[in-house]
């Protein structure tokens, strides 16, 4: 299937926020915290058209095809603060990459990932960026490695 990736416009809203409910399906099946809240669809549209669109620090970019009548994927990206102790610097930061169950590991998926360091690298001058996913997530850890990044650090949780 033929596809391309897009900057993410208002019109796209409805089609993203159905990517981010299966989204949040897919991570609530491994932790059921994920779920969204009952307003949550409300609470994303407002961010997206009033923090994502247009801002400098951010940017969210979408798959389509002209076969398919939904977007195929979409992926967050934003800009993150240097750290102010460690020898960090400014860098790029991966949220929401998703892609359509019916589309996934047909190729969309490393698409958005190319759009995203095309956008770290050219458009905002950054040398690193990160994303991160829950431990459980096999499918896309297996995209991550499989396009070439690398593990850095471990997130350990204790219940209280």
């Amino acid at each position: 299937m033929k596809f391309q990736t897009r900057y993410a416009e208002e019109d796209d809203a409805d089609d993203i926020l159905s990517l981010w409910y299966q989204y949040s399906d897919q991570l609530s099946a491994i932790d059921d915290r994920y779920q969204h809240k009952e307003d949550a669809g409300e609470q994303w549209l407002d961010y997206f058209l009033n923090r994502m669109i247009g801002t400098s620090k951010a940017a969210v970019f979408v798959a389509e095809s002209e076969e398919v009548d939904d977007l195929l994927g979409v992926i967050e990206v934003r800009v993150m603060g240097a750290h102010p102790i460690f020898q960090l610097e400014q860098h790029g930061m991966i949220f929401g990459h998703h892609v359509r169950k019916d589309y996934q590991n047909q190729g969309v998926e490393g698409e958005l990932l190319d759009r995203a360091e095309d956008w770290f690298k050219h458009e905002k001058n950054l040398s690193f960026y990160r994303v991160n996913i829950l431990a459980a997530n096999g499918y896309l850890e297996d995209v991550y490695e499989d396009y070439g990044l690398k593990q850095i650090e471990h997130t350990f949780e204790g219940a209280l």
